[in-house]
């Protein structure tokens, strides 16, 4: 791209030339929006294209502790005034178009584009190059500025060198209030190892420092590079070498995750896609391929259409290495657990779905591996809260994650993303929920049928809040929700007119005392609605005292009263549907014909549009209830144990499950009820 160049006359001190690029601010300025830790990789690229073997990037800050300046430091060959007025006189143009290696064939290029330089612009909006080179024998200066103010134009200076040996100092200025968070964040200098990995590998007397820190590839790879091989489309089968993904894996978690395309050396040359999100392992793939050479930013963008086969075969790649070595830590972290003792699981679980909860306990375990404490004690006790979070309440675990493990912010995030796109804690608290409701099921029962137990069941302290913490025994949709107070007024002002004055309203419970001082024995009214957009649902259920048995006045006393509700001006035509129901431990036989009509559901004793009205005993609700709660069982019991949902869990989550829940049982295995897998052994 062509810059139109004119030689400005000082009005004194050393020659000045100033450029204007003709390819337009709007495209120079896309590079403000570049990636942060990419931007400094690219100041750092330049300095070891010129042979430094030292790159300091420093990070000034103000008092208030703000990023004012970001200045890169080499000891590479510098830029004479020939050069840097080659370099920046026009968009795309660079020394390095025709050259595989550095000068004195040194080292591997990485840079070819000529716009490594613009990606300053992420950082600051002024930017400064101070560069010494030798010239002939002697050494020259050189000054080159730029403004985002005014992207087009580039000005370039000679004068005296400012240092005794060649090197070159960028200095970007960032402007107030300008965030630099990416350069903030903790895992700031081993994203930008990442970027330089393969590079600082192969040549190890190469010093890089950030922030006063030097960069180490060796300080935070895990083992070493695993090349993956890659079901190549045709077209790529004859490259040689032939392309290959690199998988890297850290010891910490990584804030930038994008796939790095490199060439064949593994020198990064730009990112593609977005970030990959792993729970358990942070690593980077790098695809490395000689046919990336010279890649420039708009080719990087249309990557995914020139080379789309590819792409995918790499993608595919790397999701099948994930599964296999996810497994093989979760199945390490529960090997490590069982030698301590502390694995909270029996071998055979008893349930389709306490399968499920050990695998999710799995998971999760194996996620926050490097947060559980290291000391038995606390480390036992974490452990079992994981647990017993998963079995009580999985909602619970996230903050049990956060107030008894010490994870990053990002484990953290990474944690809850794995836990909110799968559905094993779903499962969980399913069936934890349908466990506790046929306990409660099984506790009612109790209380009620003993004889002595019912006649000392005390309505207002003890049946009462009982009821009213599961309403789901007169409808699910009734267990979330709340008194209406607005109510209250309107079912206070019939009460003593039609049920009597041993009725009491919930909200009054609490100045129903006996002599004694203990809790009364009275009739009590719940009630609830809830609401949508287009209806509005009642529900009042008066809770007869276990001694009261129910006949034709209690059955005509909650008819009037539902009548008396109905028909109040407040409430009359405004399209509510309301459910009354009168519960008692015994009915008479005297309404049975009343609530055993033909053509009507057992217990309905009165309908009409806005209204019913329902006799039920303890018996017929507690019946009907744990028939329901027993069919969801069974169905999450088969579902945790059927063939599909297994296979499910395989393709979906096989990283996140030991070894042996990854393969596909064998015959054997299916009909030999002692066999164990080879990490139970």
């Amino acid at each position: 791209m062509a810059a139109v160049s004119a030689g400005l006359p000082a009005q004194s001190g050393p020659p000045l030339t100033e450029f204007e690029l003709s390819v337009g601010e709007r495209k120079i300025l896309q590079f403000k929006r570049k990636p942060q830790i990419t931007a400094v990789a690219e100041l750092v690229w330049n300095a070891l294209d010129a042979n430094a073997t030292e790159v300091h990037v420093e990070l000034h800050r103000s008092s208030m502790k703000a990023i004012t300046d970001v200045v890169v430091t080499d000891n590479g060959h510098g830029m004479t005034p020939e050069r840097a007025r080659s370099a920046f006189q026009a968009y795309g143009t660079t020394w390095k178009t025709t050259r595989t290696h550095t000068e004195g064939g040194e080292r591997i290029l990485h840079g070819r584009n000529g716009e490594g330089r613009l990606f300053a612009f992420a950082l600051g909006d002024r930017l400064a190059w101070e560069s010494t080179a030798k010239v002939g024998d002697d050494l020259g200066g050189v000054r080159i500025r730029g403004n985002a103010d005014h992207a087009t134009i580039w000005q370039v200076e000679e004068r005296e060198p400012v240092r005794e040996k060649p090197g070159t100092t960028v200095r970007i200025s960032v402007p107030q209030g300008k965030p630099l968070s990416s350069l903030e964040r903790d895992d700031a200098s081993a994203n930008l190892t990442a970027k330089l990995a393969f590079y600082l590998r192969a040549y190890p007397h190469v010093v890089v420092t950030f922030d006063g820190k030097r960069l180490d590839p060796s300080d935070i790879i895990v083992g070493e590079p695993v090349d993956l091989d890659l079901d190549l489309p045709q077209e790529y089968v004859g490259e040689d070498p032939p392309p290959v993904v690199t998988f890297v894996e850290w010891n910490k978690r990584m804030g930038d995750r994008k796939m790095l395309i490199c060439n064949a050396e593994g020198i990064a040359l730009g990112e593609h896609g977005s970030d990959w999100s792993d729970g358990i392992i942070s690593f980077t793939p790098y695809l490395r391929a000689n046919l990336f050479n010279g890649l420039s930013v708009d080719d990087l963008h249309g990557l995914t259409m020139s080379h789309s086969g590819l792409l995918g075969a790499a993608v595919k790649a790397v999701q099948k290495h994930l599964a296999v070595r996810g497994a093989q830590i979760s199945a390490e972290v529960v090997r490590q657990l069982k030698t301590e003792g502390i694995y909270p699981y029996d071998d055979q679980p008893a349930s389709g779905a306490l399968a499920i909860e050990r695998q999710t306990f799995d998971v999760v375990v194996t996620a926050a591996r490097h947060a559980l404490p290291n000391k038995r004690a606390a480390r036992n006790l974490s452990v079992n809260l994981i647990r017993t979070a998963l079995e009580s309440n999985p909602g619970d675990l996230h903050t049990i994650l956060d107030k008894v493990l010490a994870l990053s912010d990002d484990d953290r995030r990474h944690l809850k993303n794995l836990l909110d796109s799968t559905d094993l804690t779903h499962v969980i608290g399913a069936a934890t929920t349908v466990t506790n409701r046929l306990n409660f099921i099984q506790a009612l029962r109790k209380l009620l049928a003993d004889e002595h137990l019912r006649k000392n069941l005390r309505e207002v302290d003890q049946l009462h809040p009982m009821i009213a913490k599961n309403l789901w025994l007169f409808g699910e949709d009734w267990h979330m929700t709340r008194s209406e107070l607005g109510l209250t007024n309107v079912l206070q002002a019939h009460l003593d007119d039609h049920l009597g004055e041993d009725v009491v309203l919930e909200h009054e419970l609490e100045a129903v005392t006996q002599p004694d001082g203990r809790s009364g024995r009275v009739d009590i009214l719940l009630f609830r609605s809830r609401k949508d957009d287009n209806s509005t649902e009642r529900l009042v259920i008066e809770l007869k005292r276990p001694t009261v048995k129910v006949g034709p006045k209690e059955l005509g006393q909650i008819k009037g009263y539902a009548h008396a509700i109905i028909d109040d001006p407040q409430y009359s035509g405004v399209g509510s549907k309301w459910r009354f129901f009168l519960v008692t431990y015994e009915y008479s036989d005297k309404i049975r014909r009343d609530i055993r009509q033909k053509d009507r559901p057992a217990g309905l004793a009165d309908v009409q549009d806005n209204y019913e009205v329902w006799v039920k005993n303890w018996g017929e609700i507690l019946d009907a209830a744990e028939k329901k709660l027993r069919f969801f069982q069974d169905q999450l019991n088969y579902e945790a144990t059927d063939d599909r949902v297994t296979q499910h869990l395989r393709e979906s989550y096989s990283h996140f499950i030991p070894d042996a829940l990854t393969q596909p049982r064998t015959q054997t295995e299916e009909t030999d009820p002692a066999g164990t897998s080879q990490d139970e052994q």
